[in-house]
């Protein structure tokens, strides 16, 4: 799945841990913006977007209907008000631009005669200077891939990713490692001076396994860190006044290391970067959640010394930044910064980007809305944190149909077939709304985007008995320990994506959550002694540990996203580019997917005298109202909008 999304949607699907709503915005202005020199100097505005997923116009796709949501045509309002006040200003993305809504998704998947992508148009139209690719943008087929970023006018950069000889032609010139931008800025005085800016970008590594069935052998990775390095000393050597760092990577806390995802805490230590914008992990610096590791200062707004901002996801926010540059013996030199979060959520959009917006936006709304089939029931995924979600549970059974038909006459046509899908749209970081809703009567293109928000492919995976087993450790990993006795206790972890905790339907199973984890987030075996899966069967009887199976799943996951024990390429036993989505459709049209007798594959054990809490969408106090679930019962609305529920383990 796609998609560190929280789960977003937008949500960046990748190793984006979150269970709870954001942190309030943050507009820091820090002690060090007080040290502006009296002597003459330049003020450079940064203006940055970074994790839009699609959020382009506010629009709710899904549910196909106006809303006041974020989006970059609010942000455009914004962008104008700084460059109408600021007499030197770039515009920069951090990546992830692609993915996430409808309107890019759609029109991503095809090209419609003469119709430009709306992504292109948007930020053609807005001028963006420099732009970072982040892992999403690999989402997309490569040959489409490449026909989309060559229209776009922006300096598209990425030091860590080359394109092999078996890429489409044209993908290699679409980005290049860093650039220099020669800008004619004026001082304080008045008086003009040339200015080199250096631009550089990386994205994790990890992109060459979360779509291993598009770029496997068409792209190399290289360490983000290592690649910045070596990026700031070219800039440097090349003759950059300046240096900027585009990092479609979080703050950690990790050492450097192999394989390390979000590094932002160590780029930000590179000698000779001057500012650094953060993304991928969807949340916001300066802000209230941080690693708590040396160097990172919000107060400041700085890493390591380094002016460093994160503008969050979705289009909620622009990051502003300021760096005030003097001259002296060594070149320019910031003197001083300050650092802005600026809130677009109430702002309006901006009608000249609407209306560039215009027809991409009325074809994609005629296609979501040609109906594709009938339910009797609702799917809504408001309690997809607990087993048997019927949105999951629609998906696997897709997935499995699919599968149980493509296998016939390959040389694993004798296993069984098994499906493994997660929760996809459950609130986090993307708000109380951010739930699948689908109410019964007709369904529509818009509703299967809903119900499968990554547009994944399909893949199966050849695993045995004792090798599920793990898997499903693994995605029990999402809930806390619970103690007997004690009420109300947290149900899931903060730091563990809901889109990481696989259901396999065609098993049953018990989940003890009295026991600890056995594994942590990043797949880290942390209690081996621990067993929270139980009673595992399949058919009826204990499932043996060397019975093989094929397991589908998307390729999110078969590419090793999740960080799953065995999740490996060698164990692919099919990779295609059919998308969930398609399967979906077929499925409705076939059928009523909301009505099933298939049974929810696990439950959790009972634990004497214990409750949990967890978050939910504030729909479910109608629908618990209509129909009550054993066990669960409200609690009562939060500042942030969500429905807190108890958990009772009965």
């Amino acid at each position: 799945m796609r998609r560190s999304d929280d789960s977003l949607p937008g949500i960046d699907e990748c190793s984006v841990p979150a269970d709870h709503p954001q942190s309030a915005e943050v507009s820091l202005v820090p002690e060090n913006a007080a040290k502006v020199p009296d002597g003459p100097h330049v003020t450079l505005s940064l203006l940055a977007t970074t994790d839009l997923h699609g959020a382009l116009v506010s629009y709710d796709y899904f549910a196909d209907q106006p809303g006041h949501l974020p989006a970059l045509s609010r942000i455009a309002t914004l962008i104008h008000e700084v460059r109408a006040t600021a007499d030197n200003t770039l515009l920069l993305d951090n990546g992830d631009f692609l993915q996430g809504t409808p309107l890019t998704d759609l029109v991503s998947d095809r090209s419609p005669d003469g119709l430009t992508h709306p992504l292109v148009a948007a930020m053609n139209t807005l001028g963006y200077d420099a732009a970072a690719l982040g892992n999403h943008e690999f989402n997309v087929d490569l040959e489409r891939l490449t026909e989309i970023l060559g229209q776009i006018n922006a300096t598209l950069v990425c030091a860590n990713l080359e394109v092999t000889g078996e890429a489409p032609e044209g993908l290699a010139a679409c980005w290049q490692p860093q650039c220099i931008l020669e800008r004619q800025v004026v001082d304080s005085t008045g008086a003009r001076h040339g200015l080199r800016i250096g631009v550089f970008g990386v994205v994790p590594p990890q992109v060459l396994s979360w779509d291993h069935s598009r770029v496997a052998g068409k792209l190399t990775a290289e360490e983000s860190l290592v690649a910045a390095r070596r990026a700031v000393s070219d800039l440097r050597a090349a003759g950059a006044d300046l240096v900027i760092g585009l990092a479609h990577t979080g703050l950690g806390d990790a050492p450097e290391q192999e394989g390390l995802e979000n590094a932002g805490h160590l780029i930000a230590g590179i000698d000779g970067l001057d500012a650094l914008v953060l993304g991928h992990t969807h949340l916001r610096f300066p802000g209230t959640t941080h690693p708590a590791v040396p160097g990172i200062c919000a107060e400041t707004a700085t890493v390591h010394g380094t002016p460093t901002m994160q503008p969050g996801s979705g289009g909620r926010l622009l990051g502003r930044m300021d760096l005030c540059v003097v001259q002296d013996g060594r070149g320019w030199q910031v003197a001083a910064h300050s650092v802005e979060l600026m809130n677009a959520q109430e702002a309006e959009e901006d009608a000249a980007l609407s209306a560039v917006l215009r027809p991409a936006h009325d074809w994609v709304l005629e296609a979501l809305r040609r109906p594709v089939g009938h339910i009797r029931k609702p799917l809504h995924s408001g309690l997809a944190r607990l087993p048997g979600c019927a949105t999951v549970r629609v998906v696997a059974e897709a997935l499995a149909g699919y599968v149980a038909e493509a296998r016939k006459g390959t040389d694993w046509a004798d296993l069984p077939v098994l499906a493994a899908a997660a929760p996809q749209k459950c609130g986090g970081r993307a708000g109380p709304q951010h739930f699948t809703d689908i109410s019964a009567g007709q369904v529509a293109l818009n509703n299967i985007s809903d119900l499968q928000f990554f547009p994944n492919d399909v893949s199966v995976l050849r695993l045995n008995g004792a090798e599920l087993a793990e898997w499903l450790e693994m995605s029990a990993g999402l809930y806390e320990q619970i103690v007997p006795g004690q009420a109300d206790q947290p149900l899931c972890r903060t730091d563990f994506p809901v889109y990481n905790c696989d259901a396999i339907y065609g098993l049953r199973y018990d989940i003890d959550l009295s026991q600890p984890a056995r594994y942590g987030p990043d797949g880290t075996l942390i209690n081996p002694d621990a067993r929270r899966i139980g009673h595992l069967h399949w058919q009826g009887a204990p499932l043996r540990p060397d019975q093989n199976f094929a397991l589908a799943v998307n390729n999110y996951r078969a590419g090793g996203g999740g960080n799953f024990p065995y999740a490996t390429p060698e164990r692919i036993l099919l990779q295609e580019k059919t998308k969930i989505r398609d399967l979906l459709v077929q499925a409705f049209a076939e059928g009523d997917p909301s009505v099933s007798e298939t049974p929810p594959p696990a439950r959790f054990a009972p634990i004497e005298g214990a409750t949990a809490v967890f978050l939910s969408s504030p729909d479910m106090r109608e629908m618990l109202r209509g129909a009550p679930v054993k066990g669960v019962e409200i609690l009562g609305e939060t500042p942030d909008g969500f429905l807190q529920m108890r958990l009772r383990f009965e």
